[in-house]
């Protein structure tokens, strides 16, 4: 059984047998969202490889063997040469593709001819209905080739099934159990609040709009685990200046007491504009930080952006917060609002009930044999994302 997320493990000796296999554009790393809820899924996996294509922090948080396969051909026949080299010490089993790239798609096409393994597809980022990372041509061949596929919101799901004419099921963000409040769990008391926001925002004017709205409103909001370097560089001390202080990166268990310390969440997102390349990101995903907030503090969620975004949409569902423009105005009147005691105490009974239907440890049984069916054994997320989550 794998360590914790957030260990590695030791080398694993060459010819592993009964393996996943995970294609992914980037290292199983608890810097950036994907990793993270990746190594939650497959924490317990008896033997998992990775591949993956892009170096972007330096290191694996999970996984037996990590095998870096750089992008230095896109030609089907050098990939398949590439990822039989890569493969042929050992036996796999299953392989789950998230596709970021056309990279990852021809990988995970290739290692599923070549092992005979079945293939699961799960679309965490959209590239290719409202951007074009991934051509037609490809992106369909990997949802033909495919057992299962999945996607991480609605809106991604909708959009897939629409355009290859092929089912999509849902699988939200999920969090370990172990990380999650008690049910009872009180957030902090006394003025003045403060804010909490976690993990990478990659777009520059998003960073901007915030840090605007933030100094503005004269709030104080912390900031943990910013990796959006060198993407986007930040000066701690301009930030303290306008009360977002900047945090490192921490591990799972000192994070979760700093959440449960403040009084509200922040989630960045932008005013949906098709034209701009970061749109995607928050027109179709679903954060995963937004079900980590939830589940391992209670804390009452502010959605800074479109009220259209799938992050906006699951707080006003479940009742979980706010959704404000980027205008301070309107921000501190969702804060005011959200941190009242008696929304504060509503918006906890409400995380702490639905918190249990996030957790990751039954996920990766649920998906490998819906895998074998070919269709969700159970609709949980079905069922759980159908109603007002009341």
């Amino acid at each position: 059984m794998l360590p914790r997320p957030g260990r590695r493990r030791a080398p694993a000796a060459p010819g592993l047998r009964d393996a996943t296999l995970v294609v992914t554009h980037a290292e199983l790393s608890d810097r950036h969202g994907c990793g993270a809820l990746l190594t939650k899924i497959f924490a317990r996996e008896p033997a998992l490889i990775v591949i993956y294509s892009t170096r972007l922090f330096g290191g694996h948080s999970a996984g037996d063997l990590a095998i870096h396969l750089p992008q230095l051909s896109d030609d089907p026949a050098d990939v398949r040469r590439q990822v039989g080299a890569a493969l042929k010490e050992h036996e796999i089993k299953r392989i789950i593709c998230v596709p970021y790239s056309a990279r990852d798609a021809l990988v995970a096409i290739a290692a599923a001819e070549l092992t005979g393994a079945p293939l699961v597809t799960y679309v965490m980022d959209d590239q290719n209905v409202y951007t074009e990372t991934i051509a037609d041509e490809l992106m369909g061949l990997l949802v033909e080739r495919s057992t299962l596929c999945l996607a991480i919101s609605d809106v991604l799901r909708t959009s897939y099934q629409e355009k290859f004419g092929r089912s999509f099921w849902l699988l939200p963000p999920v969090n370990d159990e172990r990380l999650f409040a008690p049910p009872d769990h009180a957030g902090p008391e006394g003025l003045p609040v403060e804010g909490v926001m976690i993990g990478n925002v990659w777009s520059p004017d998003v960073v901007t709009a915030l840090r605007r709205v933030v100094k503005a409103s004269r709030l104080r909001v912390h900031w943990f685990g910013n990796a959006g370097k060198p993407f986007v560089e930040l000066d701690p001390d301009e930030l303290a200046a306008e009360g977002l202080l900047l945090h490192p990166h921490l591990a799972d268990e000192p994070l979760v007491g700093e959440l449960r310390a403040r009084d509200f969440g922040i989630m960045p997102s932008r005013a949906l504009d098709p034209n701009h390349e970061h749109d995607a990101l928050y027109r179709a995903s679903l954060p995963s930080r937004l079900i980590y907030m939830m589940t391992t503090a209670h804390l009452p969620l502010v959605v800074l952006g479109d009220p259209d975004t799938p992050a906006a949409r699951f707080v006003e569902r479940f009742e979980l917060g706010a959704t404000s423009p980027y205008e301070a105005e309107a921000f501190s009147a969702a804060v005011e609002e959200v941190t009242a005691p008696s929304a504060r105490r509503a918006i906890g009974r409400r995380a702490a009930s639905l918190s249990p239907s996030f957790a990751s440890e039954p996920v990766s049984a649920w998906l490998w044999k819906s895998a074998e069916v070919g269709h969700p054994v159970d609709r949980r997320y079905e069922r759980l994302f159908s109603g007002n989550g009341k």
